[in-house]
């Protein structure tokens, strides 16, 4: 049992820990309402090789940072270095900032403030050239001293900190855990753009022109003007924002000191599209080019929201971090209402093996989890190829498309009728899933664990979702290490049934009634079809949703055919003939599949940011329910909490508007949202205060209960 235990423990742990490195990162620092840490891109530099530093800002809420311009009443962040003799150190880089206006009004005094800054948090990033000279071996400290001003409406305190962080140096560089965030902030840099820019004041106004071409930005993207200087506009104002044909004109109250028009004029032009916001530096003279992001890091745009909130594990920072919140995750996931339907081809295996030698019970387990990895990394690599093709990638993406929705309802269609017994799939009861290889059934417990994966991604289990959306956001190996943690987690629970043998005593001895037992296990499949067939009605038209059950009733008709005629009584020559005819009944209903599949029902897009401010703007709480029809921990949610007269009413009588996000279809401003709040699937919960100037209250992304959403209701009605 020791050499057993040993053995799991290399099994779980040793991949994972093969992909960590250096953290490339000094101590935390906390002053008063800020956390500070200096990280690096790199754990090992290279001669001659550029790296990034990026001060990141870990912010209490309802306190903020300040950008380059603060406003008239703050104060810029800043952070010098010093480094070692013959490297070079650029200047300190701003991400796209925000506006807010602070209210410092005292009774019967109205005060306002204007500035751009930052909540929550940020990455302020440097670009360290070493010299190509650099001795190879030597480790090199950068140590840094970095001011700056945080805010809240109340008052303002200055804060500093000292860091230092060491870097080995190699012939090679290898790049930190800590390099796909510093990116993504790298990548949020305004690029510099040649676009004629000028201003003029006339009649108490600062018209500033820029001539953006047409095809830089949608049409319909909000824009935004902030300049690098202040005292130039009233920060208070709203401007007014002209379009036409290659030429954007922002017209501003002027500030009350300014006297003649601004010459030159800079600043950032910063446009709200789908996928995020995106900053452009530009000037009427000349202006330093903001450094350009390293081709590694494509990866970072998996999130293009500028104001996104960086995920954080709650078993700390880096990659140790979320690898452990990703496993523990994977466990709960075996409990999630998703993951229900499977439990009954596992219980089947368990019966298949009830007095077996223990050695054949552990290796089953151990093919049974290598199913569930092999299903999670080509998972992983779907999102990949979607990334590096430039489309949006989140879990449970696949039950998007009615395609592989089908796929499942065959699947799931085929077990159920070979559980009945209408055909044989493999002679053994744990090859539930077909006795392909050989006649112990190993490919049944594969092929069990693959589906198992199949059927537990459409929601999303506690812990898993800053994991999930931390890995989305990484580079290769990174992303299948998080998947590869889930996958070890979901397989644990049986891991240790085939540990603890004497668990499996409670299981009656092998008899007759083990083929009732599997006959009846075929119902618990035709309700996963069932369940299924809800999902494609909300994705499909009537006339795609019945082809679709056409197909499930030809891929039927195969199996049939395969039971009827290709059974060990029949001739040679008859086996051949029906599994020709089987062959090509069910290539007719991938074709049938196929057809059904582009029938989509209408697809109505709505912005979930506008309908949310609307409702504020009328001075309304919003309660968002972040669903879609494919997910079941959702409908648990809805029918034991969300939708029950008790929080309906409680809704009705705080004056809480009641908004469904239903995610079943693809909706960029829905999967905006969801990242804006770090999560990268359903379900997810989010109640706003009809005080636009208060963050919304997030009530997880697991099975919640009536009381939770009570205690959400009562903060923000008090």
């Amino acid at each position: 049992m020791n050499f057993r235990f040993r053995l799991l423990c290399l099994f779980l742990f040793t991949p994972l820990l093969s992909l960590t490195g250096l953290t490339a990162e000094s101590e935390l620092v906390r002053d008063k309402n800020v956390e500070a840490q200096l990280l690096s891109t790199h754990s090992t530099i290279a001669p001659g090789q550029p790296f990034t530093l990026g001060l990141k800002f870990s912010i209490d809420p309802t306190w903020h940072t300040y950008w380059s311009n603060p406003g008239e009443t703050g104060k810029p962040t800043t952070l010098e270095v010093t480094v070692p003799d013959g490297f070079s150190a650029g200047p300190l880089q701003f991400p796209v900032p925000k506006r807010f206006v602070v209210d410092y009004s005292i009774p019967g005094v109205p005060i306002f403030e204007a500035g751009f800054g930052y909540e929550e948090s940020v990455i302020h990033v440097m670009t360290v050239t070493p010299p190509a000279d650099l001795k190879v071996g030597e480790p090199i400290t950068i140590s840094g001293n970095s001011t700056w001003l945080m805010c809240d409406p109340n008052t303002c305190v200055p804060g500093k900190a000292d860091f230092s962080i060491t870097l080995d140096v190699g012939t090679d560089a290898v790049r930190s855990p800590h390099a796909p965030m510093i990116d993504l902030y790298f990548s949020k840099v305004p690029t510099k753009k040649d676009w004629k820019t000028s201003a003029t004041l006339a009649d108490g106004k600062v018209t500033v022109s820029i001539g953006m071409p047409a095809d830089a930005v949608p049409a319909d993207a909000p824009l935004h003007f902030f300049p690098d200087k202040v005292y130039i506009f009233d920060q208070l104002s709203e401007p007014e924002i002209t379009k036409s044909e290659g030429t954007v004109t922002f017209a501003f109250d002027k500030h009350e000191d300014l006297e003649a028009a601004p010459d030159p004029i800079s600043g950032i032009l910063i446009a709200e599209t789908v996928t995020g916001k995106k900053g452009f530096r530009v000037s009427s003279g000349d202006v330093e080019e903001a450094p350009k992001v390293d081709s590694k890091t494509d990866a970072a745009e998996a999130i293009s929201d500028a104001d996104a909130i960086a995920p954080e594990s709650p078993f700390g920072g880096g990659l140790f971090g979320f690898l452990f919140a990703a496993f523990i995750g994977g466990i709960i996931l075996n409990i999630m209402p998703c993951v229900f339907p499977v439990i009954s081809l596992k219980v089947m295996s368990f019966v298949g093996q009830a007095g077996e030698d223990q050695k054949k019970v552990f290796a089953h387990s151990l093919v049974f989890t290598l199913g569930i990895l092999v299903f999670f990394w080509i998972l992983a690599a779907a999102m990949l190829i979607l990334k590096g093709l430039g489309q949006e990638a989140s879990w449970g993406f696949q039950m998007q498309y009615p395609g592989y929705v089908i796929g499942l309802i065959f699947i799931m269609t085929i077990v159920a009728l070979s559980l009945f017994g209408v055909f044989e799939m493999g002679t053994s009861l744990t090859g539930v899933g077909g006795n392909l290889v050989s006649k112990d059934g190993y490919a049944g417990s594969f092929w069990s664990g693959a589906l198992a994966v199949l059927l537990a991604t459409p929601c999303t289990a506690p812990l898993m979702a800053p994991a999930i959306t931390f890995a989305i956001a990484q580079s290769g190996p990174v992303l299948v290490a998080i998947f590869s943690a889930i996958g070890l987690g979901m397989a644990a629970p049986y891991f240790l049934l085939a540990i603890f043998p004497k668990l499996l005593d409670m299981i009656p001895p092998p008899g007759g009634w083990m083929e009732t037992f599997k006959q009846f296990m075929g119902f618990p499949m035709l309700a996963v079809v069932i369940w299924l067939i809800g999902v494609l009605s909300k994705q499909l038209n009537v006339a795609g949703l019945q082809w679709a059950l056409v197909a499930m009733l030809t891929v039927s008709i195969a199996a049939w055919v395969l039971g009827r005629y290709c059974g060990p009584e029949r001739s040679t020559t008859d086996r051949t003939k029906g599994r020709i005819t089987a062959l090509i009944i069910f290539a007719l209903s991938i074709f049938v599949a196929l057809e059904a599949s582009n029938k989509r029902a209408p697809f109505s897009s709505t912005d979930l940011t506008a309908i949310i401010e609307n409702h504020r703007a009328e001075g309304k709480h919003v309660f968002v329910d972040f669903t879609a029809e494919w997910c079941l921990t959702c409908k648990v949610n809805e029918r034991t909490t969300i939708k029950t007269d008790k929080i309906q009413n409680a809704f009705k009588e705080n004056n809480i508007e009641f908004v469904i996000a239903d995610w079943t279809n693809e909706d960029p401003s829905i999967t905006k949202v969801l990242k804006e709040y770090g999560r990268s699937g359903v379900p997810f919960y989010l109640l706003y205060p009809a005080d636009q100037s208060k963050k919304a209250i997030s009530l997880g992304d697991g099975v919640i209960t009536p009381s939770a959403v009570m205690e959400a209701i009562e903060q923000v009605v008090k």
